[in-house]
């Protein structure tokens, strides 16, 4: 977000590409800024996964591959969390919808489609509460169609 705040993104996924002759000075500058910003947001612990950064892009290629691999094994490992998660009792309901919400958002930025469709997220949302919220599940079901999920996270 911060990338995208300070007008660098386009830098670091590519789709900007320096400019030839006057701009190519303001160019290398907002450059050298994405990097620094990446750089920066980074845990000194993980830096090694980047070596001796000198270009934003390939600094995000590197940690793109590291940590949101698209590989079919990573997509189902992400599934499999995503099936397994519950609402544990003593667990508030905003820490529950993050953890899926932060699954859901998972499996987009690995082009899992799933995370597209807002009813599945209710779907998925209903099926992990615990017995106790069974009365709210099936005023939900009651309806004809399925509610969207700012409607069902108001509820809970």
């Amino acid at each position: 977000m911060t990338l995208m705040k300070e007008n660098l993104w386009g830098i670091v996924n590519g789709t900007e590409r320096a400019p030839y002759g006057d701009g190519a000075a303001k160019f290398q500058t907002r450059k050298d800024r994405a990097l620094a910003t990446i750089i920066l947001s980074i845990d000194p612990s993980l830096l090694y996964l980047v070596g001796e950064p000198d270009d934003p892009v390939e600094v995000w290629r590197l940690l793109s591959n590291h940590f949101q691999k698209k590989t079919w094994a990573n997509r189902l490992a992400l599934r499999c969390k995503l099936h397994s998660l519950r609402l544990e009792k003593g667990q508030s309901v905003q820490e529950h919808i993050k953890s899926m919400t932060e699954v859901f958002s998972e499996l987009s930025v690995i082009g899992d489609n799933i995370s597209d469709e807002d009813h599945v997220h209710v779907v998925y949302l209903l099926a992990s509460l615990p017995e106790s919220f069974d009365m709210l599940v099936t005023a939900f079901e009651a309806n004809s169609d399925v509610p969207n999920l700012e409607t069902v996270i108001k509820k809970l």
